[in-house]
């Protein structure tokens, strides 16, 4: 309702005299200021009295220059109602009520929050988001809403889900060393590495194993700073590329991360029982690395380890096995296993889980006392490879070329799907029992029939559907226009890209295998 000029004038006087006679309990009078004292005499949203802070008043009244008055239509003929002012009990655009910096139904989406002063505001305009809602402490300026973290402030993150994703402004578990600040994701709990706790190494630069280990005082061997790994305490060894000829051990309950940074190799040629040895229990991860070369024994061994998660490395030329596992949990991703006299990778007891991997050209029978081919399973381990690739794998006679199961007592078992098993000679693919569950795969068989959703290939075809990558070992790269072309078909949880992380097709058939040829 808008009140009359005259009708406006006079109750604005009689305001005034009424605030001047209405004084609080220590005298404090309503002076032309606008800053009240209430009395019992005068409470605000009384007639003739302050209005709220928000521009209301109590019953009929309304609120003109911050002074509640009544509204008599009738005696003076001239009021009308107006859709920019409020009525009794309303707010104009903008305000709110309560205040008290809380999301309130009175404001809009794009600012709405009430603030301390009765204003409708984005999150940029109250105190805390955190005072709002503890689960969401970072104001997002696009939208001026409170969201659990933004690219800037990810303090509403926890530790097991560190990483903020500004797209959505929510947090997730780490999936890739890459995205935590200390260089190293626990990808088994989805939490980062403590980034005070990390040791840098610097073989080819300026460096002390006495130092601190810091990014600017770094270590000089792998080794230096595995000693200072101490139990159930996770730490990341981040190594700058050069050459490490010392036999690395990880010390039991150990929870670690070995990880190269730069461009560059980063090799590891210690000789010994395993190149690499990892102790009881320990949760190891292996990120970049390369471990060649050992003429005595294996390159990696994890006995009773907990884990060992390996990922983007290449393993070979090991006088035994690239990888031996007994009763540790294995994951191998976007890596390279070829050239070991034994086999690619041992596995008893446990699990293996392998994706866009390569295992090649393992197992000489000529020259080392037991191949078995490219993956070789005993004690009931479990194994599962998906867009793998095998490749020119040799075993003893009457061995399974490609996936070996021992004939044990406890029963092994595989699951290959989109891959690839093409062996150095046409026989015994897989030879677990019947424990074999093979799809959407192109594998060495007697003939070029296909099976059920596999595809069969003569031994002599391998040379037409396959082509070794002069530049990278052990890499077989699959020819576009041949039979393997709609072989694979993807699946919810599988990599949906390659090992050089090419896009892999996810609603169409593809190649298996490793690698997807460019379309």
């Amino acid at each position: 309702m808008r009140l009359s000029p005259a009708h406006l004038a006079f109750w604005l006087g009689i305001g005034v005299s009424l605030g001047v006679a209405c004084t609080g309990p220590t005298g404090t009078t309503t002076e032309g200021t606008g800053t009240t004292t209430e009395s019992p005499d005068c409470p605000i949203g009384s007639v003739g009295c302050q209005c709220t802070p928000g521009g209301t008043c109590d019953g009929a009244l309304v609120c003109a220059s911050k002074i509640c008055v009544p509204l008599d239509e009738t005696s003076t003929g001239v009021a009308t109602e107006s859709a920019s002012e409020p009525t009794s009990g309303e707010t104009s655009v903008g305000e709110c009520e309560p205040m008290n910096e809380q999301e309130n139904g009175q404001c809009d989406a794009a600012e709405p929050y009430c603030s301390k002063q009765g204003e409708c505001v984005a999150c940029s305009g109250i105190t805390s988001c955190a005072a709002i809602d503890p689960s969401k402490p970072a104001c997002d300026a696009d939208s001026g809403r409170c969201v659990a973290c933004t690219a800037s402030d990810a303090s509403g993150c926890t530790d097991g889900a560190p990483i903020c994703d500004p797209a959505t402004n929510t947090c997730h578990a780490c999936t890739r060393h890459e995205e935590c600040s200390g260089g190293a994701c626990d990808l088994a709990t989805g939490a980062c590495f403590p980034a005070a706790d990390t040791l840098w190494v610097d073989g080819a630069g300026d460096c002390d194993d006495g130092a601190g280990g810091g990014e600017d005082d770094p270590l000089c061997t792998i080794s230096g700073a595995l000693s200072r790994v101490a139990a159930d305490a996770p730490r990341a060894i981040l190594v700058r590329p050069a050459t490490y000829g010392e036999p690395l051990v990880v010390p039991a309950n150990a929870v670690v991360a070995v990880v190269r940074v730069g461009a560059g190799d980063v090799e590891i040629t210690g000789t010994g029982d395993e190149a690499l040895a990892i102790g009881a229990n320990a949760r190891v991860y292996l990120d970049g690395l390369e471990i060649r070369g050992n003429d005595v024994g294996s390159g990696v061994g994890c006995n009773n380890g907990e884990l060992l998660w390996i990922d983007r490395s290449l393993i070979r030329q090991h006088n035994i096995s690239g990888v031996a596992a007994v009763d540790c949990d294995v994951r191998v991703r976007t890596s390279v296993l070829t050239k070991n006299l034994g086999e690619g990778l041992f596995v008893s007891g446990g699990s293996v889980r392998i994706e866009n991997t390569f295992i090649s050209d393992n197992g000489d029978k000529l020259n080392a006392d037991n191949p078995r081919g490219g993956l070789a399973l005993a004690g009931g381990a479990q194994a599962t490879l998906v867009y793998a690739t095998l490749v020119g794998n040799n075993a003893y006679t009457g061995g399974g070329l490609s996936v070996e199961c021992d004939p044990d007592a406890a029963a092994e078992s595989i699951e290959l799907r989109n891959s690839i098993a093409f062996n150095a000679v046409g026989y015994s693919t897989f030879n677990c029992e019947g424990a074999e569950v093979v799809t959407y795969t192109a594998f060495s068989a007697g003939s070029d029939e296909p099976n059920d959703d596999n595809v069969g290939v003569a031994t002599a075809e391998v040379p037409m559907l396959i082509a070794p990558d002069p530049g990278l070992p052990g890499v077989y790269r699959p020819m576009p226009g041949t039979k393997l072309d709609a072989v694979a078909q993807f699946a919810s949880g599988d990599p949906d890209f390659d090992f050089e992380g090419d896009p892999r097709p996810t609603d169409e058939l593809s190649f298996p295998g490793a690698d997807q040829p460019p379309p």
